[in-house]
């Protein structure tokens, strides 16, 4: 096992194997030159008890590396919702940031790192994107304001991208074609669905609203400006 000019290491310290005479060897330690003579037998033992635990080191520390960089696929939908009263940006889970996830039924599994584009009914305008930041906390859809016949639902966390002030400010459904859903303008819509898109599709939704809400931005800007001027 052992070689002359070898390097192993016991409990002491790294070493360099300077001659071998069975029963027994001689080293020099790394970190202080020191020499001595050891047991074979016993420092076979010793190094191969050290090699166990460096490779079961190693493995634990790619483990958790593949661990943090083994982040899921993110998938995109237009989520539909309604609201009557389209002057105020308030709908179930909104002022909450969360999104109930959807039936079993419509075959779509949230997850975290999801991304959505939120398109009212009432409006016909695409007016917020969000990511879904973790995964789900169960609880009655009561307490986010949603009156669906069921005491129990998941509920996603959002952390809102980009949104238009108001509803109707958002980007129009005639404004953008989508390739992944071509008959978006003529599907009958559902409120709470989710409709899946591709990322390219996403994007060019993303982009027009980043876009409405910087628009807004510099309009309060400027509005802010003339007021501090007439004062």
């Amino acid at each position: 096992m052992f070689e002359v000019n070898g390097t192993y290491a016991n409990r002491k310290g790294e070493y360099t194997v300077l001659a071998i005479n069975p029963p027994k060897m001689r080293v020099r330690y790394t970190e202080d030159g020191s020499e001595a003579e050891l047991k074979i037998e016993l420092q076979a033992r010793i190094w191969e008890n050290i090699a166990v635990e460096y490779e079961a080191k190693v493995a634990s520390r790619n483990a958790r590396a593949v661990k943090r960089t083994a982040v899921p696929t993110a998938n995109h939908y237009i989520k539909v919702i309604s609201v009557p009263t389209v002057d105020e940006m308030n709908f179930p889970g909104w002022p909450e940031r969360v999104v109930m996830a959807p039936s079993a039924e419509s075959g779509i599994k949230l997850q975290s790192s999801d991304r959505l584009i939120f398109y009212a009914l009432e409006t016909q305008t695409f007016f917020a994107v969000a990511t879904i930041t973790s995964e789900p906390t169960t609880a009655n859809p009561k307490e986010y304001f949603f009156t669906v016949p069921i005491e129990s639902a998941d509920f996603f966390p959002l952390d809102i991208d980009a949104v238009s002030s108001k509803l109707d400010k958002g980007a129009d459904i005639d404004s953008v074609e989508l390739e992944s859903q071509p008959r978006f303008k003529r599907l009958r819509l559902e409120a709470e669905a989710f409709y899946p898109i591709n990322e390219d599709d996403f994007e060019l939704l993303a982009e027009a609203l980043t876009e409405v809400a910087e628009d807004e931005e510099d309009e309060a800007e400027d509005d802010d400006e003339y007021d501090e001027e007439e004062e």
